[in-house]
């Protein structure tokens, strides 16, 4: 790949879309930046569109797209269903932007991966000691996510969607997440989640984005601050079970609300400390903090364009 070829890394959240321009050793040029959040799939489109056209003007030579989204994802037809977008269901993103690329005189290649095994590949591009050892990637911010890594390696399964832990079941016979499925992760640790959480353990002050519940916590509501104390152990729960299969003890964690809540952070990695005492092989228990923060998923989606361009 020379240094006249161009990469564009896309992030497809619960909440936002980002559309990065990247050069040939995955540097950030130009991104931009889309609500998500309660709109049709045709105005969404729009704007990939115009974010795609505007970045060929920067840099018309475009050799590979890499994208990174919450699931589940479709790898052959690459499509997206994220359960937290409504509107995008078998959502053809894929085509959309390889028409427009084409509108633009590219034809590039392009992939997708889910949006946490890209803040996973990020991950081990930045720190050396992911090459060789064993991790999981845990993801808390609007949904739920979780990345294997092994040795350098992000476990993906056989479709792709591996790492689909928010919903993964901490009660079997709890209520139903809007997923269908009952007791999920994320039902009771997704910062979306966790407003009608709130709600439902007596917190009275409107409250529209999990940073207004994490200041209500902080300001000494005990409502508030059980609410993601609940989700926080979920999550501790969920990853502990992730842990006993595996085999592994070193646990990232990253995502808006993981990353922005002290109440949550703390009570997360003192749950996991408590959780694994039972079982000896995971004596070794260590947590941090991701090395980068919401832009990892889109990095993610630009080293995997990359490797496209390699492995062909």
């Amino acid at each position: 790949m020379s240094s006249s070829q161009y990469l564009i890394g896309i992030d497809v959240g619960g909440t936002k879309i980002t559309i990065g321009l990247y050069n040939a050793t995955c540097e950030l040029q130009q991104n931009y930046r889309i609500d998500s959040g309660n709109r049709s799939d045709a105005d969404i489109e729009i704007e990939i569109r115009n974010a795609i056209s505007e970045l060929t003007k920067i840099q018309s030579s475009i050799v590979s797209v890499g994208i990174s989204s919450a699931g589940p994802i479709d790898l052959q037809r690459i499509e997206i269903s994220p359960v937290n977008i409504p509107s995008f269901r078998k959502f053809p993103l894929g085509a959309i932007i390889l028409d427009q690329l084409a509108k633009n005189g590219s034809k590039p290649k392009i992939a997708i991966q889910g949006d946490i095994i890209g803040m996973a590949r990020a991950e081990i591009s930045l720190d050396s000691a992911l090459q060789t050892s064993s991790a999981f990637l845990v993801n808390a911010g609007t949904g739920i996510g979780g990345a294997l890594i092994s040795n350098g390696k992000v476990l993906t399964g056989d479709t792709g969607n591996s790492g689909y832990f928010g919903h993964a079941s901490v009660a079997f016979d709890g209520p139903t997440c809007k997923c269908g499925a009952n007791g999920c992760v994320e039902f009771y640790a997704g910062g979306a989640a966790m407003l009608s959480r709130a709600i439902e353990n007596g917190v009275t002050q409107p409250i529209t984005d999990f940073a207004e519940l994490n200041s209500l916590a902080e300001s000494g509501d005990q409502a508030a601050q059980r609410t993601i104390e609940i989700g926080a152990a979920a999550i501790a729960q969920a990853t502990v079970n992730v842990m006993l299969i595996n085999d592994l003890s070193k646990i990232i964690c990253t995502g808006g609300v993981a990353l922005s809540s002290e109440i949550f952070y703390q009570k997360f990695i003192s749950d996991l400390a408590l959780r694994v005492k039972p079982h000896a092989f995971l004596a070794n228990l260590t947590v941090r903090k991701a090395l980068l923060n919401s832009s990892s998923a889109e990095l993610g989606a630009a080293l995997l364009a990359r490797e496209v361009v390699f492995s062909s």
